[in-house]
């Protein structure tokens, strides 16, 4: 599986992205302005993320599941022997 989104851009670069933001607001010296776009910019790349994240478990969880399923399948295989 890729690890790129749609956007070209892997989870781990928007993050860091995202932690760059966080930095920058974090000093002082950034006038108000900037630091609104910032913040904008910073909402939607956690809002990437976040989805990204859940994709992501959505399908950890159905492998999982999947996992299991198998799992069960041999345990009743074996259990009609």
């Amino acid at each position: 599986m890729s690890e790129k989104k749609k956007d070209g851009e892997r989870f781990e670069d928007q993050l860091a992205k995202l932690e760059d933001i966080v930095a920058r607001l974090e000093d002082e010296s950034v006038g108000l302005e900037e630091a609104l776009g910032l913040f904008e910019n910073g909402m939607d790349l956690a809002k990437k993320c976040r989805g990204r994240l859940e994709e992501v478990e959505q399908r950890v969880s159905q492998l999982l599941e999947s996992d299991a399923e198998v799992v069960i399948a041999d345990n009743e295989d074996e259990d009609a022997e």
